[in-house]
Order: structure tokens, then C-alpha cells, then sequence
């Protein structure tokens, strides 16, 4: 499989990064998170500047899914958690958005007066998702069952990375 790329702009040029890049800020606890935020942002910020990469500090984010890894990649990706430029509202909410363990898993990214509503698709963060997480992510290194929820993960994130974006991501253009 191909790694996946972002790149954005910055004063001095581009930067492009890998999930890998965004694993060395947000850990390996954080690789579902990682895998998510490298799939949705090559997806929104295609779809917000088509034609160059975008100035990450002009991005800004609303999320209602706060988990400290999203942050972490948001904070890699754009400075916005820093800069003030990231709003982490739970209540933020979308029908056809999936659930998270403190919020929805949505998106809204807004660039040069434009508003991107990006959130995966449901039949990736479900009903076992939320519970491997809820029952493993904190668990104790070398605990019974942490090994299985280490394999659960990466498989997770396989199934992330090999979707294509029709299959993994829904949006739409956010009004006013």
C-alpha cells in the first residue's frame, strides 16, 4: 500500500506529512486517530483549495469529537489547538455522523470563507469500536486482552487506510 500523504503551506513553503509524522506528535496509542486525520484532511483540503495546498494557518477547525490524539494531529497539521483556531465542541452533532465515546465523530473545517463538514462513515467507528475503546485504551501494558485490542486497532486502521473515500468519508458544504 501506497503511504498517504498531506501537505500544507506555511510561511516558508510546503511541508508534507505521514501518518507516521503524526504518530511521532500523537504516540502510537493514537493510531486510529492518526490514520483518520491523514485520510480527512488530504479529503477536505482537496476539496477546500484544489488547486495549491493550504496555508494551515488559515484552517479552522470545530470537532465534536475531542480525543487528545484528533487534537494532536489537528495541532501538527495546522497550529489552530495553539493559536485558537480549533473549537472542541462535543455537542456539535450530525444524524449521519458515527458516535464516539465523548462526542461525534464530525468535522467542520473552514478555510478562506469556505466550511467543509467531513465525517466517516458509520460502518467504521460502530458499536464494537466503541466498545474495544471504552474496555482497552487505557489499559495497563501487558494486561489480558490488551494484545487483542492492539491486533483490533490495527486492523482498524488497515480498514481506514484501504477505503476509498466514497466509502470512508461523507461531507458537505457548511451554509452561511
Amino acid at each position: 500500500m501506497t503511504e498517504l500523504t498531506v501537505t500544507v503551506c506555511d510561511q516558508d513553503g510546503e511541508i508534507t506529512l505521514r501518518r507516521e509524522d503524526l504518530l511521532k506528535y500523537a504516540t502510537n496509542a493514537n493510531v486510529i486517530a492518526a490514520a483518520l486525520m491523514i485520510r480527512i484532511s488530504r479529503y477536505a483540503f482537496a476539496k477546500l483549495s484544489p488547486q495549491q495546498p493550504v496555508m494551515r494557518r488559515e484552517l479552522y477547525w470545530q470537532i465534536g469529537f475531542p480525543g487528545p490524539g484528533i487534537l494532536d494531529c489537528i495541532e501538527m497539521l495546522s497550529h489552530a489547538v495553539r493559536e485558537g483556531r480549533c473549537l472542541q465542541n462535543p455537542t456539535l452533532r450530525n444524524p449521519k455522523a458515527p458516535f464516539s465515546l465523548g462526542g461525534q465523530f464530525i468535522f467542520e473545517i473552514g478555510y478562506r470563507g469556505k466550511t467543509l463538514v467531513v465525517w466517516p462513515d458509520k460502518t467504521v467507528f460502530d458499536d464494537e469500536f466503541r466498545s474495544q475503546v471504552a474496555a482497552w485504551q487505557e489499559a495497563e501494558a501487558g494486561s489480558e486482552g490488551r494484545q487483542a485490542f492492539l491486533n483490533y486497532k490495527a486492523d482498524k486502521v488497515k480498514q481506514i487506510l484501504s477505503l476509498s473515500d466514497g466509502e470512508l468519508l461523507h461531507s458537505v458544504w457548511k451554509e452561511g
